[in-house]
This record gives C-alpha cells, structure tokens and sequence, in this order.
C-alpha cells in the first residue's frame, strides 16, 4: 500500500521540525486528477503524512471517496463529470502542494483555486536577509503563520464611515452646524499644513545624515584601498561591483513593487 498511514510499521520521529513536516497533511486526502504529473506529487504528500488517490485501477482511493478533502486539478476549468462528486472536497491547483509543503503550513486556498492566477512560487533555498528582499507574498504567509487574518475586503470596507437612513448616504458631520464645519476644516487644513511642513523638515534632516554619513563610507572605503595590496584591491574591487550589481537587482525589486501596488 503506498498509503504511508495505512502501514503495520511507522518510524519513530524524534525531531520535532521533522516530526510537524511528516504531519502537515496527516488529516488530508488528496485525489490527483489525469492531467497532473503523479510522481513529485505523491512523493510530497505521502512525506508529510498525507494520503493519495488517482485517476486508474491502481489507485487505493477512488474518485468519489467522500473522504477525499483537496482534489488536484491542472486545467483552467472543472469538467462537467466533477459536479456529481461529493461536495466536501477543494479543487486546487498543483502548486497549493508545493507552497504549503515549503512553508510548513496549510496556506489558504482561495488563491490556488481551479482557473485563479497563482502567486508567485517562492523557493525555499533563497536566503531573503542575505538577498536584501522579501517578497511581499512571503510576507503575507508569514502574518498568516502568527495568525493574522487578512482580508482585503475588511480593509476597504472601513473607507467610508457612513450611515444608511432611509434609503441615503448621510456623513457623521451631517447634523452639524455650517460654521462649525468651517471651524473644523479651517483647523484641519491648518493641522495637515502644520503636519506636512514638520514631515519636510524630518526629510530634509534625513536627507543630511545619510549624505554625511555615505560620504564617511565613501572616504573610509577610499582610504582602505590605499593601504591594500595591488591584489587585494581588484579583489575588493570585483567585490563592490558584484555588491552593487545584487544591491541594483534589490532596488529594481522594490520599484517594481512600488509600481505594482500604487496601481
């Protein structure tokens, strides 16, 4: 049986990391439709504790299991045939295997459903402190894993504090007075002027220190290299240029961010 639960002997696990990877899927069934190459995949869910089911005579589970929670499909759309399966599985996309198994957690599926356009795949070998960069959807797995909830809709429901009456939008400031609605957006006005011109000073003095202080890096550097060898010095020299090529990729990252999210 290639089910790694339904076999007579088991390997003790001492360690815990390993012991909480080879349970991730412990409680799962995963079915594998035609389409989806079976070998990696099996491979990764009998790992972490999981059991696994396919299209063929073979398989020990078969398609319509009712215990089966998570069928993977790699097709842009459901085949009509799936309507008639039990409706307490999730259709998910290869991917959601891969992620969660390199995360150690069980991700959400909402973004790996049939036909959603998956994030990014994001590899676990890469170092992010030592790359200078996270990405922004490693960010959100790693709030869900300190157990944030996030949701966009919650968010931008918040926008706008209105209170429906009789079939209108009516403003908390509604019931005031017009003089005092001046009063308050005279003194708003006067507190946002206030606010920015201390933010301009803040940026100004910002500014100043890290100029000061990339032109004591600047001269340092410069006097370092005076008091190396000739071999030394192409040495740091072909150091700082393969710094500044990973910093440049680093900012490219960022400003591409930057583009993504204001837009």
């Amino acid at each position: 049986d290639t089910n790694a639960r339904d076999n007579d002997t088991e390997i003790e696990i001492t360690d815990p990391e390993a012991k909480k990877r080879h349970q991730l899927f412990r409680n799962l069934t995963f079915f594998i439709s035609r389409e989806v190459p079976r070998g990696y995949l099996e491979l990764i869910i009998l790992s972490f504790g999981g059991r696994i089911g396919w299209e063929g005579q073979d398989s020990p589970i078969p398609m319509d299991d009712p215990s089966i929670t998570h069928h993977i499909v790699d097709r842009p759309t459901l085949l009509p045939a799936y309507d008639k399966l039990p409706k307490s599985r999730e259709f998910i996309q290869p991917q959601w295997v891969m992620d969660s198994s390199n995360f150690n957690f069980i991700l959400p599926i909402n973004k790996y459903g049939v036909g959603k356009v998956l994030p990014p795949h994001l590899s676990p070998w890469v170092d992010d402190k030592e790359e200078g960069y996270v990405p922004k959807y490693k960010e959100e797995v790693e709030r869900l894993k300190n157990g944030e909830v996030l949701d966009d809709e919650a968010e931008t429901g918040n926008v706008h504090n209105s209170v429906t009456k009789g079939g209108e939008s009516m403003s908390d400031n509604d019931d005031m007075p017009a003089l005092a609605k001046e009063s308050n957006d005279e003194k708003g006005s006067s507190n946002e002027s206030g606010s920015e011109d201390e933010s301009d000073e803040e940026e100004d003095v910002d500014d100043k220190v890290a100029k000061k202080t990339q032109t004591e890096d600047e001269e340092a550097a410069e006097l370092a290299k005076t008091l190396m060898s000739k071999k030394a010095a192409r040495l740091y020299g072909r150091m700082q240029h393969g710094i500044s090529q990973k910093q440049a990729k680093v900012d490219n990252l960022h400003k591409k961010r930057r583009e993504i999210e204001s837009s």
